[in-house]
């Protein structure tokens, strides 16, 4: 019996390349903000922290609500895509006024812009965010197809994520742009590919799970959220895990700061090969996961990489990083469970959707993916707060006329628990409420049947 297909090749193409464009912007926002507002800007660490998780904040409450914009929306594209056609340009815009640096004297002026343009960015990112990764919950009704989709798209949006590695720092460079320039130009860039390439999410896909005739009350959705355990449990495992991906939001302040030019690899690659080593261990893991998928169940996928995460951190605490290739070799283990988080929380969110379906009789798939995008954005911001945090208590000295500082040991401490211990608690802590999950094996088995029954 040959097996039911429903994706065409050029979906997955046209969207994983649609990821990838916009993992520029997201990259150059999530991993050189901070950076860019105490290094460039002169913001002092502790405020520009304040600013990035007070606008994290405000920008994934906005979420529930575009989630609930988006189930609502009904038009000859579907409920998601409308959304994919509208939302590149003003993206685009907004990440280059994010990287502007205005010639105000006044460092409250400076603070009030740089709050202004997060804000408006964030917004601007939400528009799209939610109804973008939500399409795998309509594009096809099979979770198969769904997980393989998503993978392939995480995918592109790794790939997408290393670009700026590679060239942020060769702007930003003394010898080439500096900090200021350097950032715009690099804006600018990411900008215009990410406008280009994310714009093909709407025009190479098609909307197939039948949308709800009705407008489903506010009570209504609320009441179907409130009652989704297996979205409740998501959410929980993903705050609490937070402190997961310091090593990617603080990976810009670690090759500058933390790692001694060694001579053996060039300082202005070396965030480069950090990046790299991170993907190195994410990418096989995300190839991977569709084929664990066969044998393993979700919750407990999620949870052995949890636990692999506790050691492949802890590993690196106890080993130091004095040796870069060491250093290197672990970043390629600490990838491995990123790359499973990278992918299974969509699978898990997606799980969630089709489980208010069949509980609550209820499409809110909208809603629901909002909530990826709420936890993304919440945990990036804490997981920025805290590196702000540990770069204040540790005395980090900021550059002088765009002039890199020498850092005390107490700031090369603090850098390098923030990439090793702290997440080992990230780590630990999302297990537990993972542990209570119980849509899985048979139960999962029948619900799915119950639905494709009902299609």
């Amino acid at each position: 019996m040959m097996k039911e297909k429903i994706l065409t090749t050029k979906e997955r193409i046209s969207f994983t390349v649609a990821a990838f464009g916009r993992s520029g912007i997201y990259t150059i926002m999530s991993m050189f903000l901070l950076r860019f507002y105490t290094d460039a800007a002169g913001i002092d660490p502790i405020v520009a922290g304040y600013i990035i998780l007070g606008g994290r904040v405000f920008d994934a409450l906005n979420d529930p609500l575009m989630g609930y914009i988006v189930d609502h929306t009904k038009s000859k594209w579907g409920k998601m895509r409308p959304y994919l056609l509208f939302s590149p340009l003003p993206i685009g815009i907004a990440t280059v006024l994010l990287f502007f640096t205005p010639s105000f004297q006044s460092m409250g002026a400076k603070i009030a812009y740089a709050a202004v343009t997060y804000i408006l960015w964030g917004i601007c990112f939400t528009v799209q965010d939610v109804p973008f990764w939500g399409l795998s919950s309509v594009i096809t009704p099979l979770e198969s197809e769904r997980t393989s989709f998503i993978s392939t798209a995480r995918l592109g949006s790794t790939a997408g994520g290393i670009i700026p590695t590679v060239l942020i720092p060769l702007f930003i460079a003394d010898n080439a742009l500096g900090l200021k320039k350097g950032f715009f130009v690099s804006a600018i860039i990411f900008a215009v590919l990410g406008t280009v390439l994310s714009s093909l999410a709407f025009f190479n896909t098609k909307e197939r799970v039948e949308q709800t005739k009705e407008s489903l009350p506010l009570k209504t959705t609320v009441k179907a959220v409130m009652s989704n355990k297996v979205l409740i449990i998501v959410v929980l495992s993903t705050v609490l895990g937070s402190t997961t991906v310091m090593a990617n939001v603080s990976a810009s302040y670690v090759y500058n700061y933390l790692v001694e030019d060694s001579g053996i690899i060039p300082q202005g690659i070396l965030l480069t090969a950090m990046t790299v080593a991170i993907g190195v261990g994410m990418v096989p893991a995300m190839v991977l996961l569709p084929f664990l998928r066969k044998r393993f169940s979700l919750k407990a996928i999620y949870i052995g990489a949890s636990v692999f995460g506790v050691i492949s951190h802890l590993a690196l605490w106890f080993i130091g990083y004095s040796n870069i290739y060491v250093l290197l070799i672990c970043f390629i283990f600490m990838g491995i469970p990123l790359g499973i988080y990278n992918v299974i929380t969509y699978a898990l969110i997606a799980d969630s959707a089709d489980y208010a379906r069949w509980k609550s009789g209820v499409h809110i798939e909208g809603v629901c993916f909002a909530f990826q995008t709420f936890l993304s954005k919440v945990s990036a911001g804490i997981a920025t707060f805290a590196t702000s945090v540990v770069l204040k208590v540790s005395n980090f000295v900021q550059p002088i006329n765009d002039v890199i500082q020498p850092q005390s040991e107490t700031t090369k401490d603090g850098l390098f628990f923030m990439i090793t211990l702290l997440p080992v608690i990230g780590f630990a802590l999302a297990i537990i409420p993972m542990i209570f999950n119980d849509y899985t094996g048979k139960k999962k088995e029948e619900v799915q049947a119950e639905l494709a029954g009902k299609r």
